[in-house]
């Protein structure tokens, strides 16, 4: 063999070597890539249904259910073509569809829904802080206008002083229970402070009946227990729990801070 044929061939054997390498490369990359995506893509599905699953029914708003239930939707479909053999991609698909199908067919607004459980409000309150970064994301994304993302957020904006307002009133129901009737009549105080300042008139006149019936009741009722330990001030236990159910509402009057931090949206 003539050593023109030597070179020619070590050539197109290097040639062939690069041509492998890069193949290769790119490959791994594209597995690599594809594996990122799903990764990300299954962190957000897992988020979504976090939202779904996490609000009692009929507490969040149709709006919001319907943006929750498209993007969740969404996520199923990227999912199942990029893993078409996985049959729970598709079940995702078919059960948010139907439940979509199921919101888009009700016309009526939801009524408030308070909640008693302490630990459901905690729960809830993790849903509205997860759906909050969610709606930022979706607008710095362009993904949706400025002027929705304004409406959505005045609408966790009410669901949280809602939430808040139910906190009180389950730690006031706590306190009467544990006949501590001067801690019992402050958190149903704070309650009434709290709608006064931030809610719009009217915005819930039926709740404030309510707190107001129960206010009375609890302040006639100190009058009378003259041999109570009401007439002790709450310990520092009990004023800090205060305080942080108060600081819950103030995080959501700020798209700044942690609602920016990098989540599974990006």
């Amino acid at each position: 063999m003539s050593s023109v044929n030597i070179i020619a061939s070590i050539i197109v054997l290097l040639a062939a070597l690069v041509c492998y390498a890069f193949v290769a490369q790119t490959l791994r990359q594209k597995r690599e890539q594809r594996k990122r995506v799903l990764t990300a893509l299954k962190a957000r599905s897992r988020s979504f249904k976090f939202m779904i699953n996490g609000f009692p029914e009929g507490f969040l708003p149709r709006e919001l259910t319907l943006l929750v239930q498209r993007c969740l939707i969404d996520v199923s479909e990227q999912l199942a073509k990029l893993e078409p053999r996985e049959p729970s991609h598709m079940q995702d698909l078919q059960s948010i569809t139907t439940q979509m199908t199921e919101t888009q067919r009700t016309t009526k607004p939801n009524k408030p829904v308070a909640l008693e459980s302490t630990q459901q409000i905690k729960e809830v309150k993790i849903c509205l802080e997860e759906l909050y970064r969610f709606i930022h994301h979706q607008e710095s994304k362009s993904a949706i206008n400025k002027g929705q993302a304004d409406n959505y957020r005045n609408q966790i904006k009410i669901l949280t002083l809602q939430l808040t307002v139910d906190g009180y009133v389950a730690q006031g129901k706590a306190a009467a229970q544990a006949s501590k009737i001067k801690l019992a009549a402050h958190y149903y105080d704070l309650a009434l402070k709290l709608i006064a300042r931030e809610a719009r008139p009217g915005q819930f006149d039926q709740r404030v009946a309510s707190l107001k019936t129960t206010y009375r009741q609890l302040m006639e009722q100190l009058t009378t227990d003259v041999d109570g330990d009401d007439h002790q001030p709450a310990d520092e236990a009990e004023q800090a729990e205060q305080e942080d159910i108060a600081d819950e509402w103030d995080k959501f009057d700020s798209d700044e801070g942690s609602w920016k931090k990098k989540h599974v949206y990006d």
